[in-house]
C-alpha cells in the first residue's frame, strides 16, 4: 500500500490563507519597485486573508421556557473536507474522526468497478490490528513449538487482513440515489467551541437556523450558547481555553476518551499523537467557590495516571472567572475579562526522575 503524502493533503493549519508581501531589500531599487507594485497595485496581497466561506446549520431544542442549541453541523462534502483538512475541525457523524463514511461505503458497494481511490483511517487501523493479531498468534504457536505444523499455520492464516469488499446487505439499495451513486448521509459535527471560533475569530463560516433558514449572527449565537450569561458558564469557560490554545497554534481535539477536556497536537492527528491533555478548571476570586470544585489527590493521581499511560502530559488550564459580566459587552470585551493560567502536572517516577 502506497504511503500517503500527509504534507500534500494537509497543507494549512487553518482554513484561511495569508498571502505575504515579497522580501524588501532597501538598497536594491528593483526590490523596492516590486514591493511598491505589490503594495499599491495588488492591495489584496497586503496581509489580507483570502477567506473561503463555509456553511453550517444549527439545530435548536425548544422547551416551554427557552431554546437550547442541540447541534451545529456541516452537510456539504466540500465544506467538510475543507474544514477537516485545514485545522481538523469537527467529527464525521458516521466516522471515528475524518468524515470518510462515503469513501468506505463506496468501497463496500464496489462502486466504480471496485476501484475507489483513497484509504480511510478506519481501514489503516483495521489492517494494523489484523497484522498485530496475526503476529501474536504466530508468536503463541512458536512458543508451543508447533510452527511447522500445517494445521497450526492454517489457524494463523485465518487472521488475514480484512477484506475491502464486504457482502452486500439488504439495506444497501437504500444507500444509492437514482443515479446509482452513494448518498451523502454523513455530516461534520462541530463542537460549540469550534463553531464559535470559526464564526467569531476567523469569520469564515455562515451558520443558519435549520428551521427558519435565517442567518445566525455572532452575538445571537453567543446568546444561544450561554443563555444565562453567567460568568462561569461552561461554554464560555471552555471557549476561553479553546481560543487560547488555537491562537498559540495548537490543533485542539476533544479529549473525553482520555478523561480530559482537550488534546493538543502540534500539527494534527494524522501526523502524530497528542502531546498534552488539558483539563479546564474555573478559578474564582471567591475562595469559597474554589473549595466547592476542588478535587482531592486521588482524582489528580488517577487522571495523571491515565494521561501518562498514553504518553501525554497533563496540563491544568485555570480560567480566571470575573465577578460579573454584562450581556451588552461585545465578544472582544467579554473575552478580555478572562485570563488563563497553566500548570503542568507530571508523575514522579523514582526510576526515571532521579534528578
Amino acid at each position: 500500500m502506497k504511503k500517503r503524502n500527509l504534507n500534500a493533503i494537509y497543507t494549512a493549519p487553518l482554513p484561511v490563507e495569508v498571502v505575504p508581501l515579497p522580501p524588501l531589500v532597501p538598497h536594491n531599487p528593483l526590490s523596492v519597485a516590486y514591493y511598491v507594485y505589490q503594495l499599491v497595485f495588488v492591495p489584496f496581497l497586503w496581509g489580507f486573508k483570502r477567506r473561503r466561506r463555509f456553511t453550517a446549520y444549527l439545530e435548536l431544542y425548544t422547551d416551554s421556557v427557552s431554546s437550547y442549541v442541540s447541534s451545529i453541523a456541516v452537510d456539504s462534502y466540500e465544506d467538510m473536507q475543507g474544514l477537516w483538512k485545514a485545522g481538523f475541525f469537527g467529527k464525521g457523524t458516521q466516522s471515528r474522526s475524518d468524515p470518510t463514511w462515503e469513501l468506505r461505503t463506496a468501497k463496500r458497494l464496489q462502486e466504480a468497478s471496485g476501484e475507489v481511490e483513497g484509504v480511510a483511517p478506519e481501514e489503516v487501523t483495521a489492517r494494523r490490528r489484523a497484522a498485530r493479531k496475526k503476529f501474536k498468534n504466530a508468536r503463541a504457536l512458536a512458543e508451543q513449538g508447533i510452527v511447522g505444523n500445517d494445521t497450526a499455520m492454517e489457524k494463523v492464516e485465518t487472521c488475514e487482513e480484512p477484506r475491502r469488499q464486504e457482502l452486500a446487505r439488504p439495506e444497501d439499495s437504500q444507500l444509492r440515489d437514482s443515479e446509482g451513486k452513494v448518498r451523502r448521509l454523513e455530516k461534520l459535527q462541530l463542537t460549540f467551541q469550534e463553531a464559535f471560533f470559526l464564526a467569531y475569530a476567523l469569520d469564515i463560516i455562515d451558520i443558519y437556523d435549520d428551521r427558519t433558514g435565517d442567518l445566525v449572527t455572532v452575538p445571537y449565537l453567543l446568546g444561544l450558547l450561554m443563555p444565562d450569561w453567567s460568568p462561569d458558564n461552561s461554554f464560555i469557560i471552555n471557549y476561553v481555553a479553546y481560543h487560547h490554545y488555537r491562537s498559540h497554534g495548537w490543533c485542539i481535539r476533544n479529549g473525553v476518551k482520555f478523561g480530559v477536556d482537550y488534546l493538543l497536537y502540534r500539527r494534527g492527528p494524522p501526523f502524530s499523537h497528542a502531546e498534552f491533555g488539558v483539563i479546564v478548571v474555573p478559578l474564582y476570586s471567591d475562595e469559597s467557590k474554589n473549595q466547592l470544585i476542588r478535587k482531592d489527590w486521588s482524582w489528580s493521581f488517577g487522571v495523571n495516571r491515565v494521561v501518562g499511560g498514553v504518553k501525554k502530559i497533563l496540563v491544568l488550564c485555570y480560567v480566571e472567572v470575573p465577578d460579573c459580566i454584562d450581556k451588552w459587552h461585545t465578544v472582544e470585551e467579554l473575552l478580555k475579562k478572562y485570563k488563563v493560567r497553566e500548570l503542568v502536572l507530571r508523575r514522579w517516577i523514582p526510576s526515571r526522575n532521579r534528578d
